[in-house]
C-alpha cells in the first residue's frame, strides 16, 4: 500500500504543477496578449494624432490661403464711378493695375503655394500670365493725352478675373469639403 500511496502523492503533486502552471501560463499569456493589443492600439491612437495634427494645420493654411486670395479677387474688382458701368470699362481699370496685381498674385503665391492643389496653382498662374503679358497691351493716347489699353489689354483684364474667380470657387469647395462631416 505504501507504494500505491506515493504513487497517489506523486501524480496528486503533477496534478497540482501542472494546474498551477496552466494558471501561470495562462496568466502571463493573457497579460502579453493584452500588452500586445495595447501597445498596437497606443501605436495607432499616435499615428491619428499625427495625421489630425496635420490636418488641422492644412485646414488653417487653405483658410488663409482661401481668405487671401478672395481679397485680392475683391481688390481687383473697381468701384463703380457711373451707374452704367458696363465690363469693358472694368477691365481697362483691371488693366490699369495690372502690376500691382501680379505683385499680389506674386506674394500669394509665395506664402501658399504648397498647400494648394495643381488645380488652383494652374489658374492663380494663368492670372499671373494674364497681368504679366496685359501690362504690355497699353499704347498712347494722343486725343486723351495719357495711356490707353488696348483690346488685348481689356481681355487679358477679364482672363485674369475669370482665372482667379474660379481658383477662388475652388478653394473655397476644398476649404467646405474639409469642414464637412465625413459620412459615418
Amino acid at each position: 500500500m505504501e507504494a500505491f500511496e506515493t504513487i497517489l502523492t506523486i501524480l496528486g503533486m503533477v496534478g497540482f504543477a501542472s494546474v498551477s502552471m496552466g494558471f501561470v501560463l495562462k496568466t502571463y499569456l493573457t497579460t502579453g496578449i493584452k500588452e500586445s493589443i495595447g501597445s498596437i492600439y497606443k501605436k495607432k491612437l499616435e499615428e491619428h494624432k499625427f495625421l489630425l495634427k496635420n490636418s488641422e494645420k492644412i485646414f488653417e493654411y487653405k483658410l488663409n490661403a482661401s481668405k487671401a486670395l478672395y481679397k485680392i479677387l475683391h481688390d481687383i474688382l473697381p468701384k463703380r464711378n457711373n451707374p452704367e458701368m458696363e465690363w469693358s470699362e472694368a477691365c481697362e481699370e483691371i488693366a490699369s493695375s495690372f502690376s500691382a496685381h501680379e505683385k499680389a498674385l506674386d506674394e500669394f503665391l509665395c506664402n501658399y503655394q504648397s498647400t494648394l492643389s495643381d488645380e488652383i496653382l494652374e489658374r492663380v498662374k494663368r492670372a499671373v500670365s494674364a497681368c504679366s503679358d496685359g501690362g504690355f497691351e497699353f499704347y498712347w493716347s494722343s486725343s486723351m493725352d495719357e495711356p490707353a489699353c488696348s483690346e488685348t489689354g481689356k481681355d487679358k483684364a477679364d482672363e485674369l478675373y475669370n482665372a482667379l474667380s474660379e481658383a477662388v470657387d475652388l478653394l473655397r469647395k476644398e476649404v467646405n469639403e474639409m469642414i464637412s462631416l465625413p459620412n459615418t
